[in-house]
């Protein structure tokens, strides 16, 4: 249930005879040295998901709900970048129609995005940072979002075809919204920043979607009428350790 409320390491340098025991020394540090730096580059780059492909970090781009205008998504590499468009009637009730831009994960993990909407539209198209079980319409799903009218809050649904629960923050009025959602084991917690401040954690909730789950970005316009577009900037997607204790 929700809860709210020196500079360069110094490398073995060979430059005199040594006795046997010497050698062996300085060789298990020139070791230990050379597995440190490959073990801290391996973690490095399986940390951080490389933005290199079609859809940057993500995998996949899919309309949930099969609205009858389609969705897209544009990832410019050069900017790093999302340019996502969905329709649909909404993430709400015990379906969803959208669009959903993701990729598949397990364990513990950090998404961090800056959405901007381009567009004009109803007060309750969305943007948001999304956990989903399945591509099925009414799948359980936790997403921290934004309201087109400025309005963050957390929305769930914890078992296919169930309603939608919803916690909703004071409206800030409309801006660019940075979002940020971590998962260490089953606890969520998201923090938001609007217009450039420091991002503040509005609230944690225990989630039991489990592992894998689909990671990513959503955008729904609140009607099938029309197309909502988001921008989305500075996205990050980062596999974190397992929590204290060694729980995954």
């Amino acid at each position: 249930m929700p809860r709210w409320g020196n500079a360069n390491p110094t490398t073995a340098v060979f430059s005199r005879p040594t006795t046997q025991s010497s050698r062996c020394k300085t060789c298990i540090r020139g070791t230990i040295f050379v597995m440190r730096e490959l073990l801290l580059l391996g973690l490095l780059t399986a940390s951080a998901f490389a933005q290199a492909g079609k859809f940057g970090a993500f995998t996949n781009s899919d309309d949930i709900g099969n609205p009858p205008i389609k969705g897209s998504a544009e990832f410019d590499a050069s900017t790093g970048q999302y340019r996502i468009t969905g329709s649909g009637t909404d993430i709400w009730g015990k379906a969803d129609q959208f669009h959903y831009v993701w990729r598949e994960m397990s364990g513990n993990f950090a998404v961090t995005a800056t959405a901007q909407f381009l567009t004009e539209g109803n007060e309750h198209r969305k943007a948001s940072i999304m956990l989903r079980k399945s591509l099925d319409t009414d799948s359980p799903f936790v997403h921290l979002v934004i309201h087109g009218n400025g309005m963050p809050g957390v929305q769930f649904r914890n078992t296919k075809g169930d309603n939608t629960n919803t916690v909703d923050l004071p409206i800030e009025g409309p801006g660019t919204f940075k979002l940020k959602l971590v998962r260490q084991g089953a606890t969520i917690a998201v923090w938001v920043a609007r217009n450039g401040e420091a991002l503040r954690e509005i609230g944690h909730t225990d989630n039991q979607l489990g592992s894998p789950v689909l990671v990513g970005l959503g955008v729904a316009s609140h009607t099938q009428a029309s197309t909502n577009t988001v921008l989305f900037s500075d996205v990050s997607v980062e596999q974190l350790p397992p929590p204290a204790g060694g729980k995954k």
